[in-house]
């Protein structure tokens, strides 16, 4: 397992890659949903539709939560792209030993109150317009040894209208339900289909 660095020099430089890309790229970010950080740590669950996750994850924590950031990527990936290990990623390998390594530093990130840990339990890239997320269970087991976690959905919708560039709403919305994979899964499907909703609300007049 490839383990996480925080550098300070690499984090400046992330932040300001992005913040420059997202104004050159998109119309408008909008975060929407009244969800506050508090003192407990936090479990951040998004849609994955797109190379753009990793990157909305970090934006939205910087301009909301502010906490110490983490994300797990797959090892093939983060091996081809080690400045993110730099910057608070990990590393997961699916079906081999070491999976349990991985799934145990999640319970360790969960344990420090600062931390924010980003996951997409669905495991893969899914179209936004996909008509419901299925998770896999390593969510479960993490948070059955993390019991005292704030666990907040994010789902990022784009639309283009009249424009270039995209709008981009990433609309969020707190969990307080039980731990067991369903519940959860139903609760995200939910939060899902009311932001899509609500997306057709935000049309720029």
């Amino acid at each position: 397992m490839i383990e996480p660095r925080h550098s300070k020099v690499n984090k400046w430089l992330l932040n300001s890659y992005i913040n420059h890309i997202l104004k050159s790229d998109f119309s408008e970010v909008r975060i929407t949903g009244n969800v506050k950080s508090d003192d407990r740590p936090m479990l951040l669950i998004p849609n994955h539709f797109s190379w753009w996750d990793g990157f909305f994850m970090w934006y939205l924590n910087q301009k909301v939560f502010k906490k110490q950031f983490h994300i797990m990527m797959l090892e093939s990936e983060l091996r081809k792209h080690m400045f993110f290990a730099k910057v608070g990623a990990f590393s997961i390998s699916p079906n081999t030993r070491s999976i349990l390594q991985s799934i145990n530093f999640c319970q360790q990130i969960l344990n420090q109150s600062n931390n924010m840990l980003v996951m997409y339990p669905q495991g893969e890239l899914q179209s936004q317009h996909h008509s419901g997320v299925v998770f896999r269970r390593g969510i479960e087991r993490i948070l059955t040894r993390a019991p005292n976690v704030q666990i907040v959905f994010a789902a990022c919708l784009t639309d283009y209208f009249t424009q270039r560039h995209p709008y981009l709403t990433i609309a969020l919305g707190e969990y307080n339900g039980g731990v067991d994979i369903r519940s959860i899964e139903k609760a995200y499907n939910n939060h899902l289909f009311e932001s899509k909703l609500n997306q057709n609300k935000l049309y720029p007049r």
